[in-house]
């Protein structure tokens, strides 16, 4: 037993930077065989050397195992800590705008140039569910960057007293994508399904999950 614990200890000992969560178990069975062959001969008066050196190597071993699985712990907070802030650092800001503001964001000068709460003028097969009207929004876009630059409907989400509202789609022009030459402008049209009686709604615009958000507050 003595040279087994030696033998462990000694293991886990030179491994502990590297496999230190799962030398702990290994360590304390290097350190249980040590205190035993040593309890062992002592009663024996036989030499106890390995076991003694056993009981040392595994007890440092265990320290340093602790020391690893806390320092691994403390690391990965602070990497994570910092992960999340640059995470948030690249969302970018929430810009709040009205009905008639001009605001820009990645280059792009985007418009709410008016707003209807109920339009009718869609497909005659569509159907609108009981409670509900079809918002729709139109925006005109102006490219301020050196390069070509596009905006889509998909970049568009709307919500109602807080709650997501879905797109409507029956209509010609639900769907657009444009893109921008330089210093050029386009336009185009959302549309969304929304309570009747909704009190607060919004309209963002995110052309990319890093680089902020457009709100339109309509009144």
């Amino acid at each position: 037993m003595g040279i087994a614990s030696f033998v462990i200890g000694l293991l886990c000992l030179v491994l502990s930077p590297f496999l230190s969560v799962f030398l702990v178990l290994p360590a304390l069975l290097a350190l249980l065989l040590g205190i035993i062959d040593t309890v062992i001969k002592s009663k024996k008066k036989e030499a106890r050397g390995l076991s003694v050196a056993g009981i040392v190597l595994s007890s440092v071993a265990i320290v340093l195992c602790i020391v690893f699985v806390i320092g691994i712990y403390t690391l990965s907070g602070v990497i994570w800590q910092g992960l999340e802030t640059v995470v948030a650092k690249t969302k970018g800001e929430t810009i709040n705008a009205q009905e008639g503001e001009s605001v820009e964001l990645d280059n792009v000068k985007i418009t709410l140039k008016g707003v209807n709460k109920d339009f009718k003028d869609y497909k005659d097969y569509a159907g609108v569910p009981d409670g509900y009207t079809v918002l729709k929004a139109d925006f005109e876009f102006e490219n301020t960057e050196k390069y070509t630059n596009s905006v889509s409907s998909s970049h568009f989400k709307c919500f109602a007293d807080q709650f997501s509202c879905d797109k409507f789609n029956d209509v010609d022009d639900s769907y657009f994508y444009e893109a921008i030459e330089p210093g050029r402008k386009a336009s185009g049209s959302v549309y969304f399904e929304i309570p009747e009686d909704a009190k607060e709604i919004e309209i963002e615009y995110e052309p990319y999950s890093w680089s902020g958000k457009v709100v339109f507050e309509l009144e």
